[in-house]
């Protein structure tokens, strides 16, 4: 890997170019300044929005993945076990499960239990882990859905919802888009059979959170969360209900604020959803979101607050969280990321390292690939003094790919 066009506003600049359209061109379809642009080209300015990003790639034609270099992070050795797992997954998404592979198919119990081990390891982020699982994990499930007696039919469908959508969810996570389509189609096609809030509303939130990355598909994503979750509403006593149900809100209120709306109201309902969870009545479908409750509400809050370019908000919201409350590493890494962002915007660059070290820490195989994250540490090799340059950042930097190793 070489230290070239390793920022966003690189790709940008080459894709213009290419393009041959000039700065001011680019600013008025975006809606930004010739002056923004330009900063954003030099390194002088982090592309640290999601909405700047999906206008900039809405403008120059491209996807994200174009602009923040994703084809580089299926490279990652300490991620090798799950992009190789990747063709296989694509094969058996295609074929719905009719593949040549001669093993029993474990139990519709084992089944379950691998698939809520599986989301363990996607939560935390532990994607080498996670990656060997899944394609033997997505046949079985076709193939019971496949030979299920007449009683356990239902119930097939039901697990092979939950393992396409957690496929989706990682699939998403690690960029492939496209294919996390299918499986969120799929998801939704098992939810469709089996009916039930739950896996209703979750094959929604994976629908809406792949829709995110696309410009131009934002209205679509807010619609796909919002009217779900007034379809369901009434349905929704469960505690996967109530998961999947308050996720939908959290997911609208993110694509409000990308959308620069007011993400309160979703924010506000989800808070008073998760404060049903305690007295919710147990289970009668596989599908949970367990990430739902009071402290990923805030974490939320957080993220939306940055999204809207509030790093005081930020800020003044992180020590009402503990991290230790979150539930899972992915969550916590999330934690840190938001705060290392508002310190990097307030040029607090120093805090910023600090808070990117602990999301590292917390998550190293996802953390290190994350765009907003390697953009910072970009901009902070660029800006930052040098007794930082040489130090702990330059060691992230490499790590994250910013510098040669």
């Amino acid at each position: 890997m070489t230290g070239e066009d390793l920022f966003i506003g690189q790709r940008v600049k080459a894709i213009r170019k290419r393009r041959g359209i000039t700065q001011q061109v680019l600013a008025d379809r975006t809606g930004l300044s010739r002056g923004a642009i330009a900063k954003y080209e030099s390194g002088e300015r982090p592309v640290d929005s999601r909405r700047t990003l999906l206008a900039l790639a809405a403008a120059l034609g491209v996807t994200l993945g174009d602009l923040t270099g994703h084809e580089q992070d299926k490279l990652d050795p300490s991620t090798a076990e799950f992009h190789t797992a990747v063709p296989d997954l694509e094969t058996v998404l295609w074929t719905r499960g009719n593949v040549t592979d001669t093993r029993p198919p474990r139990t519709l119990d084992q089944l379950a239990a691998d698939a809520h081990r599986a989301t363990k390891l996607r939560n935390n982020c532990d994607y080498a882990t996670l990656g060997p699982m899944l394609v033997p994990m997505l046949t079985d499930a076709y193939r019971h859905v496949g030979e299920a007696k007449a009683d356990q039919t239902e119930r097939a469908w039901d697990v092979l919802g939950t393992v396409a959508y957690g496929i989706a969810s990682a699939l998403r996570a690690r960029g492939y888009h496209a294919l996390a389509w299918t499986a969120a189609l799929e998801a939704e096609r098992a939810a469709n059979h089996i009916g039930g809030a739950a896996p209703i509303a979750a094959a929604a939130f994976s629908r809406a959170q792949i829709m995110l990355s696309r410009p131009g598909a934002l209205p679509a994503a807010l619609a796909t969360a919002t009217e779900t979750a007034e379809r369901i509403a009434a349905e929704v006593r469960t505690l996967g209900e109530i998961e999947t149900y308050g996720m939908l809100h959290l997911q609208a209120s993110m694509v409000a604020a990308t959308l620069g709306g007011d993400p309160e109201p979703h924010l506000a309902e989800a808070a008073e959803t998760a404060g049903r969870l305690r007295s919710a009545r147990p289970n009668t479908s596989v599908a949970r979101n367990e990430s739902f409750g009071p402290a990923n509400v805030a974490l939320w809050r957080m993220s939306a607050a940055m999204e809207r370019r509030e790093p005081s908000e930020v800020l003044a919201l992180a020590p009402t969280l503990q991290p230790a409350d979150l539930p899972n590493e992915g969550r916590r890494a999330q934690y840190f990321v938001e705060i290392g962002k508002a310190h990097a915007m307030r040029k607090d660059y120093r805090e910023s390292m600090h808070s990117l070290l602990r999301a590292e820490h917390a998550a190293p195989q996802h953390v290190r690939t994350m765009p907003p994250v390697r953009e910072l540490v970009g901009h902070m090799m660029r800006t930052a003094k040098r007794d930082l340059t040489s130090g702990d950042l330059g060691k992230l930097a490499q790590r994250v790919g910013v510098v040669p190793a």
